[in-house]
């Protein structure tokens, strides 16, 4: 899918969906464009796997990528790059900066060269008649032998000739980024006059083209967010025609009940009682809880209260007792005295009688 996406995209351009007018004409000023694909000459896309595939693990890194132009090669945008109105300014620009780069990868390259011959300098290492080191691509290489020679000396009757200029690929790319170098500075005195020209008439046209790409922005947003207001409403269709077959099958069943026996319907009936039933069951058991919970609770404050009342009811029993003992004793002391008061009157009363019986008894013999 990335691939294809990628394929398409190099082609027509990323904005191939849109039409000429939602279109800004100044999509090749995005970062993520190869300037140099515009102007006809990517140093990177031409040399960077080529030299990843001949580096050992001794070498130093290179400042081509390994990956290749990791930017956009669109053959679409190349196109309105050439068809813009500022298409030589911009030219200027990217041959300029083109310039830099490659001289980078020239210098790189002869540094190669220059430390490998130093390095045999200082070591006092001799060349072997079949070593040879390239200083216009700054490789090393080595001769390869005649046929039936793999065994034989190191002379220069075993070895062929020195074919690496018209048959290494990277001796030609840079041969080819050489001669490029010295076409761009021919043109830097061309360059001179776009940058001044930049600097008086470029300020408007930039501002120009912001607001141009400001809009086209602006619309491809609207686009995006009438996308996903059109998803949005397709998803809810999904979602009412979902609901649709669920109505319907409710209705088939209802029917499929309606067309039952009446074995199967009082069937069904007796299902629906038993749970009813179980629900029931169920909701009381759990009323039950609750109530004995709350009963718990209640006869354990209760019997708290009674047992207080109980304790409280005994102590005015034993002090009701207490006073009855003392009010019996002093009923006693009462009682006590009365009786001894009635006896001395009872003696009394006989001592009288027997007083009055001796003087009867006097007064009848003295007669």
């Amino acid at each position: 899918m990335n691939k294809a996406k990628a394929l398409l995209d190099s082609l027509m351009g990323p904005s191939r969906d849109q039409s000429l007018r939602d279109r800004a004409g100044d999509e090749f000023k995005e970062p993520n464009v190869c300037k140099y694909f515009l102007v006809g000459f990517c140093p990177d896309h031409m040399l960077g796997k080529k030299l990843d595939a001949v580096r050992n693990e001794f070498d130093r890194p290179s400042v081509v990528s390994a990956t290749g132009c990791g930017k956009l090669h669109s053959v679409a945008l190349r196109g309105e790059f050439q068809q813009h109105r500022d298409v030589e300014r911009y030219r200027a620009e990217y041959e300029e900066r083109l310039l830099h780069w490659c001289e980078q990868i020239v210098r790189e390259a002869e540094s190669k060269a220059a430390y490998e011959k130093k390095k045999h300098q200082e070591m006092s290492i001799e060349w072997s008649f079949h070593e040879r080191l390239c200083h216009i691509c700054g490789m090393k290489y080595k001769l390869e032998k005649k046929d039936g020679m793999l065994g034989a000396g190191e002379g220069p009757e075993f070895f062929k000739d020195d074919n690496h200029p018209e048959t290494d690929q990277i001796h030609k790319i840079y041969v080819k980024i050489r001669n490029k170098v010295q076409e761009l500075k021919a043109k830097e005195k061309e360059w001179e006059k776009y940058r001044k020209s930049a600097v008086t008439a470029g300020g408007s046209r930039d501002r120009h083209s912001n607001r141009s790409r400001d809009r086209h922005r602006s619309r491809s947003k609207n686009r995006e967010r009438e996308k996903e207001k059109e998803k949005d409403r397709e998803k809810e269709k999904e979602q009412s025609k979902d609901r649709e077959k669920d109505r319907e099958k409710d209705r088939n069943i209802g029917k499929d009940r309606g067309s039952a026996k009446p074995a199967d319907r009082e069937r069904d009936r007796d299902k629906d009682r038993a749970k009813e039933k179980g629900h029931e069951k169920k909701r009381h058991s759990t009323e039950r809880k609750k109530s004995s919970k709350k009963r718990g609770s209640t006869s354990e404050s209760g019997s708290e209260s009674r047992s207080a009342k109980a304790k409280a009811h005994s102590r005015a029993k034993d002090k009701k007792a207490d006073k009855g003992k003392d009010h019996g004793k002093g009923n006693e002391k009462v009682e006590s005295k009365s009786s001894a008061k009635g006896k001395r009157k009872s003696i009394e009363k006989v001592k009288g009688k027997e007083k009055g019986k001796s003087k009867r008894r006097s007064s009848s013999s003295s007669s």
